[in-house]
């Protein structure tokens, strides 16, 4: 089957999965946070980037000199420099990629999630326009950007994104032939999406976990929980 695929193909349920693990440490919480994706997972292609050390068998930021320059270079805010770092390094096709940060921790299988929105080709948890989300504040840096992505600016978070394999590629291919440090990842690897033709769909279902209220304890809910930054004790 051929990677890049027309602007208008959709995936199946039934299409290989792939997601991509983007973190900076070994730790436990790290470690947990990863065992809890492959265990509601295990039919997925689960490979893993760091910024530092890798994990065994996994994908290093550092064996792509000129990306780990950009990334240095917007710390803190560079995730999108780990999955254009995998991407130049990457030995797996999947048709449709789940992209998560370290702390994010699942309950609940990728498919039965995103399943009322699985055929849209960029699926983001909640979607930044300027005209919409006027306090947002990476807009303040579209001034920043390049000129030719300036139409363009918009916004998707947390880092945490469905995609399918054309739109990804075009992403990273796009991030890498005139790379800028402008901005975070949020905004450079969204607006770059947005350039590509493909906005995503913003996706909050009921239940919806997803936020920017640390996760300390999980009661219950069959949900994807972010951002998950300790050992979290799960109850039913």
């Amino acid at each position: 089957m051929d990677k890049l695929r027309a602007p208008g193909y959709y995936c199946t349920m039934t299409e290989k999965l792939g997601i991509i693990f983007l973190h900076h440490n070994c730790n436990d919480v790290t470690i947990n946070n990863l065992k809890s994706i492959r265990k509601h997972n295990p039919e997925a292609i689960v490979n893993t980037i760091s910024s530092n050390e890798p994990l065994p068998d996994g994908y290093s930021l550092k064996d792509t000199p000129d990306i780990e320059k950009l990334h240095t270079a917007t710390q803190l805010r560079g995730s999108d420099w780990l999955v254009c770092s995998w991407f130049r390094q990457r030995r797996e096709s999947c048709d449709k990629w789940w992209i998560v940060e370290w702390d994010t921790f699942c309950e609940i299988s990728v498919h039965d999630y995103y399943k009322p929105v699985w055929n849209h080709p960029f699926v983001a948890s909640s979607v930044q326009l300027p005209y919409r989300e006027t306090n947002w504040w990476w807009f303040q840096k579209v001034d920043d950007l390049p000129q030719t992505y300036k139409p363009y600016a918009i916004g998707a978070v947390p880092f945490l994104y469905l995609m399918s394999e054309h739109v990804l590629e075009l992403i990273c291919r796009m991030l890498l032939e005139s790379p800028f440090t402008a901005g975070n990842g949020e905004l450079r690897f969204t607006t770059a999406a947005n350039k590509c033709g493909f906005p995503p769909c913003g996706y909050s279902p009921p239940n919806d976990r997803i936020t920017w209220i640390e996760w300390h304890k999980l009661i219950g809910d069959k949900a994807i929980f972010h951002p998950v930054k300790h050992i979290v004790d799960y109850r039913t």
